[in-house]
């Protein structure tokens, strides 16, 4: 989302005039879920998908119109079932309804702000009215301060729902396209060894940011970690983890358990949104029971996943780190559910 809110402001100020493609509704196996986007500029440079195939080639074409035409927007509806699917060169069946919205620079005000808030984690809300009748669609922005312009009852059911993922008020008999603009989540790997190698290689591919920690400048290192956005040498392990929130997964790894132990009471001091550390349970009834010493209760203890992972019979570094990834992504979705 950064980078496609990074280009469609810089088109802005550039005053170029895109066509921003959102999938506002999808119902069986479509290939991409409501909230995916594409932009689409007056060259034909695309950024994002809405699923490849014959969907996304109708979308090119449609924004082609909408840039050089008197309409400003336009909606698609695909219909696949498994043989128009397969005929189109899709593996997904489905139906998917596109909103295609040529955006102009009067929306930049907005769009600046909706990059702001997002940027500083304020998980802003973006509306969009959709089209009825003769109304054209509009954006509109629900940021933590909220909005005037958003009538007292539509937010108020908005905040109620509490939703990470995209979804469709109706408000006043016209449906509204309710998108959290939520991070799509910061891995913490505590220690820098070769299952931290694994996860953050597989983190990264599936769109976390990755940030890794350890005592050992000879693994903590941006030549052994290019991908993850920040590599930190500690002194010790003490105080590594704090001021988290629900975005942040924290994932221990560390050399030995005094660690892991050391690591685990300060990610249980946060608000983080997963917490897993690597080990048996012979190790984890150890540390719980010191933890236990120390005030954490069982409810505390509850939020932590540990044995890390999903079980699917793992056992090199490159196993591991495939099921502890894939169960931060189960996590993930469960938030955005």
């Amino acid at each position: 989302m950064q980078h496609l809110l990074d280009r469609l402001v810089t088109t802005l100020e550039q005053g170029q005039s895109p066509v921003l493609c959102a999938i506002v509704r999808n119902l069986g196996s479509a290939p991409r879920t409501s909230g995916t986007r594409m932009l689409v500029l007056a060259d034909g440079t695309t950024l994002g998908s809405v699923g490849g195939g014959a969907v996304e080639g109708a979308c090119q074409a449609k924004a082609r119109e909408l840039l050089h035409g008197a309409a400003a927007f336009a909606v698609l509806n695909f219909e696949m079932n498994a043989a128009s699917a397969a005929e189109a060169g899709m593996i997904c069946g489905g139906s998917v309804s596109i909103l295609l919205q040529r955006v102009d620079p009067e929306m930049l005000t907005l769009l600046r702000t909706m990059r702001s808030d997002y940027l500083q984690g304020k998980r802003p809300m973006l509306l969009t009215l959709l089209p009825q009748g003769d109304l054209p669609p509009r954006l509109v922005l629900l940021g933590s301060e909220g909005n005037d312009e958003v009538p007292a009852d539509l937010r108020t059911e908005i905040l109620r729902k509490n939703r990470r993922a995209p979804f469709i008020a109706l408000h006043q008999g016209r449906e509204v396209f309710v998108e959290p603009l939520v991070h799509p989540g910061r891995v913490h790997l505590a220690g820098a060894g070769h299952v931290a190698l694994a996860t953050a290689r597989i983190a990264a591919f599936v769109g976390f940011e990755v940030v890794v920690m350890d005592d050992r400048q000879e693994f903590a290192n941006s030549e052994r970690y290019p991908e993850a956005s920040r590599v930190r040498v500690l002194d010790s392990f003490a105080d590594c983890i704090k001021d988290l929130g629900p975005d942040d997964y924290v994932i221990i790894v560390t050399r030995g358990h005094i660690h892991d132990r050391e690591v685990l009471a300060q990610a249980l001091r946060t608000d983080a949104g997963y917490i897993g550390m690597i080990g048996s349970r012979r190790k984890r009834a150890a540390v719980y029971d010191s933890l236990r010493q120390d005030g954490f209760t069982d409810a505390d203890l509850a939020r932590v996943h540990c044995p890390i992972g999903l079980a699917i019979g793992a056992d090199t570094p490159e196993e591991l780190a495939l099921s502890i990834m894939a169960e931060l992504v189960q996590v993930r979705a469960g938030k955005n559910g």
